[in-house]
């Protein structure tokens, strides 16, 4: 399909508003108010489609229309466009009849064939006043056109000048079409505007929507089937030039890449076609004008890119500062450059096709050679090439054909967005770096070069990325390749394997890494592998310790503080077996080396350390929320997907499963993507524990297979010990936790988790103490250190408390109950089920309230669905004497009164109690005796602690204007609290 196939343009597009300025004083010439208009904006804008359609309505409406052009040859001919607009006049015969004015006319442009005899060379006035007087002579007003008046001679400007002073009163309009930028055309224009003797009026580039309702028109679709990536590429590559988005079109549709099509039309190839030639010849006719020094200018600009530094240009040029500044102003003017954004040093092409339609001129021996003056420049001018100065360089040099000096370049690059905490950037640095040399001869250069890019990507979570290097070992198995760099690139192999959960492949990098540097390697060269080795625990803990430390102290005779911080992560992550205040001091230690040696990769990873110990310890997980964001943006992935991860394993925690469920999903596709396995397991893991602390076993049974990938599955003893036995004893399968619990202790031991949340510290000593198995010496022991972290300490109060009760200290075994159920950041299921847990030992030793317990669990429970443990629950209740009300799941009665007892049908009482009913009322309406509602009323009485009925029906009131259920771990003390449930409640109590 070709435009030429396709109707002309039928409307104008995207000049409303420009339109409607012309309509307006061809409307006012028509009632006698003549105007000039000066049409401005640069080449290719629609100056002349806009003149075409201002002829068609002036015909439209009557008026002669008169249009000139001045011509592009030089010298300018003489009254050219004025010539050419007046000659229709003549043709038609009308001349002998104009009178003194036309033959004066006639003078001035020779075109009277029969010249008055005593005729003087009339003046420009005397020109100007027989113009005007000819154009009215018509007696239906006049559209004079005259068009690239920034091209015509003097004369012509003053003949114009004096029309458009004089046209007030006249039936005339003059339309004016010129370029923008200095000139005698522009200037004139200017001052007849100041002067009010005319208006310019510009033509601005098209916006996006038009362009696409430009390639409607002339494809002859709705502007609704246009495709989007047509109208994009079109509306960048012509920055909103009518003409070039035009030809461009053109361009696409001659290719193949636009094909229309009955629906409109569809992308069939590759829509960055070459430059058509009318194109070309547009660049090339607008930079002739700028003459050869100015061409020459912008053609080296044009090897450098679509911006380019004002410095480096005159260095690479040797032109002085004063030219070169004319000229870019005079391309400025001429619409081919604009100031850049980066400041008055650097200037820009003001379209996308300028520098490629200029690079076509030269051959690429002349863009080499070119290239290499400005490296030349650019070093010159920026030793050291500091900031963004190695990328603009590494381009050029590039283009010059010197690939491995790119990459180095480049490689520079990289390094300094990696130590400037931006890893993003890096990753793409480096990744054009290894592109460079990934063929160059110098092996020494492509060891480094993929020493840096492995960093990057592990430091960006891109763990699949990297592993598709691993080909890369064998060519550099080099003698020129010395050892202790080819080591540095097995241990961040060692990373990258570790993270794609292959630690045995990971620990055999490490060994690799150990025998290439030898035995008498220095520390600057062992620090590393001892620190990376200490965080992957690929030795037993105890060893990886006494690694991390050395690593830590190597690293600070070497003055390697990032190692330092690698080392100090290591030390901090084994510390956390032992307790929090160890792994608290080392992150901290790790934020203030990084801070102090202004190392921002590193200063967000002790902050999620931190924050992520901070919830270990506590509950709170306002750090870890905070960090979601930064680390996003920080371009950390696989950090990013550990605080989610931290997340969503909170919400479980919480029992807030939906938004457990909805992290989980925002997250595994890009782990998956990314190939992190570790994170890909975590996630895993937090869909196990959100399954069995839900009931749900298939779920939990699924989860469980997908970490159960070998004997080096990190997170499997957690899953045993926070998962599978929480499970059993939501089953009420006391025998079956236990069991859990020892698989979770073994496994742990063999394979050592992230976290000492297996049990040992917590669940499996509360369960000892309730069966009487836990010493005294195991009690000291387990219940210090790893005991204190959120989970755990759950267990070990409740713990706490079984003990001081068997030991007559009731009023402290409650206390420290009480201080569990109602921790500001307690976890729900814990605190349920870890109370009923408890609840047969407070009411054997008599301590506490395990009947309000085991109702707050029961009522917990069967809104969980966990049927066993709510059965467990009322067990219980039966045990301790307490009445058991039957309701169903629907119940409506409130927390705080479940909590004491009251059943469904007493709450329907105390419900129509509100109203001050009699007991009869109460009775029709229930359809029970009033006998039986006279019972309820008696225990209604009992249960909330009123004095009498009068004081009852008060509380009701209030209750059924106040009440709402309230659900979580202290939902009847809120409710308790809403609505007055005990003796306070009553105002009058003891009046």
């Amino acid at each position: 399909m070709s435009l030429t196939d396709l109707p002309e343009l039928p409307v104008l597009v995207g000049r409303d508003r420009e339109c409607a300025v012309l309509t307006r004083a061809l409307q006012r010439a028509r009632q006698g108010q003549g105007s000039a208009v000066f049409l401005t904006g640069a080449e290719g804008a629609g100056k002349s489609r806009l003149v075409l359609e201002a002829a068609r309505s002036a015909r439209a409406a009557g008026l002669t229309v008169l249009l000139g052009r001045t011509g592009t040859t030089r010298p300018a001919e003489m009254l050219r466009p004025v010539t050419e607009a007046l000659a229709p006049l003549f043709r038609a015969g009308t001349g002998r009849t104009a009178g003194p004015h036309l033959l004066a006319v006639a003078e001035h442009l020779r075109l009277h064939s029969d010249p008055a005899p005593d005729a003087a060379r009339s003046s420009a006035v005397a020109l100007g006043e027989a113009v005007l007087r000819l154009l009215t002579s018509t007696g239906q007003g006049c559209l004079l056109a005259l068009e690239d008046l920034h091209d015509a001679d003097p004369r012509t400007l003053a003949l114009v000048e004096y029309l458009a002073d004089n046209l007030a009163g006249y039936p005339v309009v003059v339309l004016s079409t010129l370029r923008r930028g200095p000139g005698p055309a522009w200037n004139l224009a200017q001052a007849l505007q100041q002067r009010c003797s005319g208006s310019m009026l510009g033509l601005q580039p098209l916006d996006r929507p038009a362009v696409r309702r430009l390639v409607a028109a002339h494809l002859a679709v709705d502007p609704r089937a246009v495709p989007d990536p047509v109208t994009e590429q079109l509306s960048r590559a012509s920055a909103g030039n009518p003409f070039l988005a035009t030809e461009l079109l053109r361009a696409m549709c001659d290719s193949g890449a636009v094909t229309r099509t009955p629906a409109g039309c569809r992308v069939t190839g590759d829509l960055g076609v070459p430059l058509p030639s009318t194109v070309l010849h547009w660049v090339g006719e607008q930079v002739h004008r700028l003459g050869p020094a100015g061409r020459d200018l912008l053609t080296t600009a044009a090897v450098i890119g679509p911006r380019f530094p004002l410095p480096v240009l005159g260095r690479a040029t040797g032109v002085a500062d004063d030219v070169l500044l004319s000229h870019l102003r005079a391309a400025v003017d001429a619409a081919l450059l604009s100031a850049g954004d980066d400041g008055h040093d650097w200037y820009a092409f003001a379209n996308p096709v300028v520098g490629p339609a200029l690079l076509d001129r030269l051959t690429p021996a002349d863009q080499a050679t070119t290239a290499q003056k400005l490296v030349r420049a650019v070093r010159e001018l920026y030793p050291g090439l500091p900031g963004d100065w190695p990328v603009f360089a590494a381009r050029l040099t590039r283009l010059a054909g010197d690939h491995p000096g790119a990459g180095q370049l480049m490689l520079l690059a990289g390094r300094r967005a990696l130590h400037g905490g931006r890893p993003v950037a890096a990753t793409a640095l480096l990744t054009e770096a290894w592109q460079l040399v990934a063929t160059a001869p110098d092996l020494r250069l492509r060891v480094d070069v993929l020493h840096e890019l492995l960093f990057a990507l592990a430091e960006t979570g891109e763990a699949g990325r990297g592993l598709e290097h691993r080909d890369s070992l064998a060519d550099l198995c080099d003698p020129a390749v010395p050892l202790d760099r080819l080591a540095a690139v097995h241990v961040q192999f060692a990373r990258l394997t570790a993270m794609a959960g292959r630690p045995a492949e990971a620990a055999g990098h490490l060994d690799t890494a150990r025998k290439l540097l030898g035995p008498a390697a220095p520390d600057r060269l062992t620090a590393t592998v001892d620190a990376v080795a200490a965080l992957l625990v690929v030795d037993p803990p105890p060893h990886s310790a006494q690694l991390a430390q050395q690593a830590v102290e190597k690293a600070g005779r070497a003055g390697l503080p990032a190692v330092a911080c690698l080392g100090w992560q290591a030390r901090g992550q084994l510390a956390r077996r032992t307790g929090p205040a160890g792994a608290e001091f080392c992150f901290t230690q790790m934020r203030l080396l990084a801070e102090r040696h202004h190392l921002p990769l590193w200063r967000m990873h002790s902050a999620v350390l931190l924050a992520e110990q901070r919830w270990l310890e506590t509950g709170d997980a306002a750090g870890l929320h905070e960090l979601a964001g930064p680390t996003y943006r920080f371009g950390a992935q696989a950090l990013h997907h550990t605080v989610i991860g931290l997340l969503a394993w909170d919400a479980v925690l919480r029992a807030d499963y939906p938004a457990a469920q909805r992290l989980v999903d925002q997250s595994a596709d890009t782990v998956r993507r990314l190939g992190l396995a570790d994170a890909a397991r975590r996630l895993a893991f937090v869909t196990a524990v959100s399954a069995a602390h839900r009931g749900d076993r298939t779920g939990l049974e699924t989860a469980h297979a997908a970490l159960d990938d070998g004997p080096d599955a990190p997170f499997l003893a957690l899953t045993h010990g926070m998962a599978r036995a929480v499970y059993a004893l939501l089953e009420d399968d006391e025998p079956g936790a236990r069991r859990e619990l020892t698989t979770a202790e073994r496994l742990d031991a063999q394979r050592p988790g992230p976290y000492p949340l297996t049990g040992r510290h917590g669940l499996a000593l509360l369960l000892d103490v309730l069966g009487g198995a836990a010493a005294e010496e195991r009690w000291e022991r387990e219940s210090q250190g790893a005991a204190r972290l959120h989970w755990n300490r759950h267990f070990v109060l409740l713990a706490e408390a079984v003990r001081r009760g068997r030991q007559g200290d009731a009023a402290g075994a409650a206390a420290v109950a009480e201080s569990v159920r109602t921790h500001e950041h307690a976890f729900p299921l814990l605190v349920h089920l870890g109370l009923r847990l408890v609840a047969e030992a407070a009411r054997r030793d008599r301590w506490g309230d395990p009947v309000r317990w085991l109702r707050d669990a029961e009522d917990f429970f069967v809104r969980a669905d966990a049927d066993a443990s709510a059965r467990a629950c009322r067990s219980q209740l039966r045990r301790c004497g307490a009445v058991v009300p039957h309701r169903g799941r629907s119940s409506r009665v409130p927390a705080a009164l479940r909590s004491v007892g009251v059943t469904d049908r007493e709450y329907e009482v105390l419900q129509l109690m509100a109203e001050w009913s009699d007991n009869r009322g109460i009775a029709s309406k229930l359809f029970i005796s009033p006998r039986t509602v006279e019972k309820h009323v008696a225990s209604l009485i009992a249960k909330t602690e009123q004095t009498n009925r009068t004081a009852l029906s008060r509380y009701a009131a209030r209750l059924v204007a106040q009440a709402e259920p309230v659900d979580g771990p202290v939902a009847a003390a809120e409710q308790h609290r809403r609505v007055g449930v005990g003796p306070e409640a009553d105002p009058d109590r003891g009046a």
